[in-house]
């Protein structure tokens, strides 16, 4: 749709401008009226034209729309309606006034200033308390739903003018009634952010939402990208080796405890992470209470009143990096596969280019040792043999 035809009616809504547009979707400010001159501003995810109902983007949208009207907490954004206009399928969500940590993180870096360390703290725990809420979600039969986020990252992370934290983007997630999702080795989710586990495409649980939201927090701390690389290979080995230096290695006012609540988040092994988000949550709140008291949502509200909003020329990204937006498609790469029976590996790309085509997926997380085993087999061989032979 051309931006230049906006305002214009879509439903009973009308589309205002966009706000974001990626691979399978794009996203608008509307609004909704109602009687006696009553209005309500929204925001409205809608797929592209050209998916048809019987394709993945559009079940992923309806997978959405289930399970994040079902979420209702102050830290998550809220989902009002599913629908269908024009032939398309939408989500009606809340309109949260304000800006993504992206957006924050790129501005004060134009800037050469820090987000405050307290604040970033205040804001990681806000995050944790959503997806806390979110990993403790029941079905209808009283059972955990499983709910894994997969894509917790600063672009995901909305900060408003009246200083609230919500997470965003339920699009990707994990659950265990979800449909849309049905094949297992896929890597979901912004490389930069994942799990190492994520990142090996393994079983997922809530503990690697917690791995990104202490990437989140990282960075948030120290202004800059955790990890940097040439290519997606070399990101992906990075994501899976876990190497996360201290913040305060990068940034000198950063105290110890948050340098320790950050290192027991991200730790490569998930048995060493906390246990879930709450006591992630816990941890930073307590390390809060012995800091000089801050009025945290005034805080953030007025830092955001300082800074530009989001142009059409956004910030480029830092040299060397694989670019990113909010959606992602899938694409499959060119990997050797050990047995013809192994499914592919898929890589959900955020800006929808085939970056992986012509090089090799990396290889499975066991012990490059092989070759050991084989000579130790090839003594014990040699060995048997003599004894047979002479010994006998």
């Amino acid at each position: 749709m051309s931006t230049s035809s906006l305002p214009r009616p879509f439903g009973r809504y009308e589309l205002v401008r966009r706000l974001a547009a990626g691979g399978m979707a794009e996203v608008y400010l509307a609004k909704a009226s109602g009687e006696a001159g009553f209005e309500k501003l929204v925001a409205i995810k809608r797929v592209h034209r050209s998916y048809s109902p019987s394709d993945r983007p559009v079940a992923s949208l309806i997978d959405e729309a289930k399970l994040s009207v079902e979420l209702s907490h102050p830290n998550i954004v809220q989902t009002f309606d599913l629908a269908r206009s024009e032939g398309v399928d939408f989500i009606v969500m809340e309109h949260v006034e304000g800006y993504d940590a992206q957006h924050v993180l790129d501005a004060l870096r134009q800037r050469q200033e820090h987000f405050p360390v307290d604040l970033a703290a205040h804001v990681i725990a806000e995050v944790c308390r959503g997806l806390h809420f979110a990993h403790g979600h029941r079905d209808d039969n009283g059972e955990l739903a499983g709910i894994v986020h997969r894509d917790v990252s600063p672009q995901n992370i909305l900060l408003s003018f009246a200083g609230e934290v919500k997470i965003a983007d339920f699009g990707i997630a994990k659950t265990k009634a979800r449909r849309s999702d049905p094949e297992g080795g896929v890597i979901k989710g912004k490389y930069f952010y994942m799990s190492p586990e994520q990142a090996w495409a393994e079983p997922l649980d809530h503990r690697s939402d917690v791995f990104s939201a202490g990437v989140v927090l990282w960075e948030l701390l120290t202004g800059k990208r955790l990890h940097r690389a040439p290519d997606v290979r070399s990101l992906l080995e990075a994501v899976r080796r876990a190497d996360v230096p201290p913040p305060s290695s990068v940034r000198s006012d950063v105290p110890p405890v948050l340098d320790a609540i950050v290192a027991r988040a991200t730790a490569i092994d998930r048995g060493d992470r906390f246990a879930d988000a709450e006591r992630m949550a816990a941890a930073l709140d307590a390390h809060l209470t012995v800091r000089p008291p801050i009025h945290a949502a005034r805080e953030l509200g007025s830092l955001l009143q300082e800074l530009p909003p989001p142009s059409g020329a956004s910030v480029p990204p830092p040299p060397m990096e694989v670019p990113q937006t909010r959606d992602r498609v899938a694409t499959v790469s060119s990997q050797a596969r050990p047995t013809p029976t192994e499914p592919p590996l898929r890589y959900d790309l955020d800006d929808g280019e085939p970056t992986l085509v012509g090089w090799q997926s990396p290889v499975s997380r066991e012990p490059e040792h092989g070759w050991v085993w084989t000579l130790v087999a090839g003594v014990l061989l040699v060995g048997l043999v003599t004894w047979l032979l002479y010994g006998g």
